[in-house]
């Protein structure tokens, strides 16, 4: 018996979720063109892939094209995308590792409350607002890395700061959102128990 229902496998060849399988797939053509020293073309890919998540973003809700993996695999791509990017700008700011391993503790710590969460309420979660700050402000930030990479230390030490507040105010109200709809779905049970 196959795991994937008729409806589900429709649902991954949507619009929205063929964007996000195209900026997963941008990813290494970004970190390539960085390596050989193509920071204007790796800068250019970055910007393609911002531009594509907004796109995604815009069809999905106008055309009621929302699915559970699309909540999953776009706040992925998200994720990928910034850490090859912080990979590529750490090997000539060695301090952006501190920001990688932050947003790696992060993205586990909120994968875990948020799959509590979902066995709890039956239900996955699309991005909140707080969360889309934080994509943008990332993203923005690693921007300019890319296009100055002779930005003073001071600068970049104060976004890396930036980035990591954004995080975890971020990791803190997804904690206080899925805690609510976690307490409201057991309300909910035992109401109808």
């Amino acid at each position: 018996m196959s795991l994937l229902t008729i409806k589900d496998r429709k649902q991954i060849w949507s619009i929205p979720n063929l964007l996000s399988f195209f900026r997963i797939l941008l990813i290494p053509v970004m970190v390539i063109l960085y390596a050989k020293g193509h920071t204007l073309g790796a800068l250019i890919v970055f910007g393609v892939s911002a531009l594509s998540d907004i796109v995604d973003g815009q069809i999905a809700r106008r055309c009621n094209m929302v699915t559970d993996l699309g909540k999953m695999l776009d706040p992925l791509a998200d994720k990928l995308t910034q850490g090859a990017a912080l990979v590529c700008v750490a090997q000539r700011r060695p301090q952006l590792f501190f920001l990688l391993g932050f947003m790696a503790m992060k993205e586990l710590v909120q994968a875990y409350i948020g799959a509590r969460s979902m066995k709890k309420t039956g239900q996955a979660f699309s991005s909140k607002w707080f969360g889309k700050l934080c994509t943008v402000v990332t993203t923005a930030c690693l921007m300019a890395m890319f296009a100055f990479p002779q930005l003073p230390p001071g600068a970049i030490n104060a976004m890396i700061l930036l980035c990591a507040a954004m995080m975890l105010v971020s990791l803190a109200l997804y904690a206080k959102h899925f805690h609510t709809y976690s307490e409201a779905a057991q309300a909910e049970k035992r109401t109808l128990s």
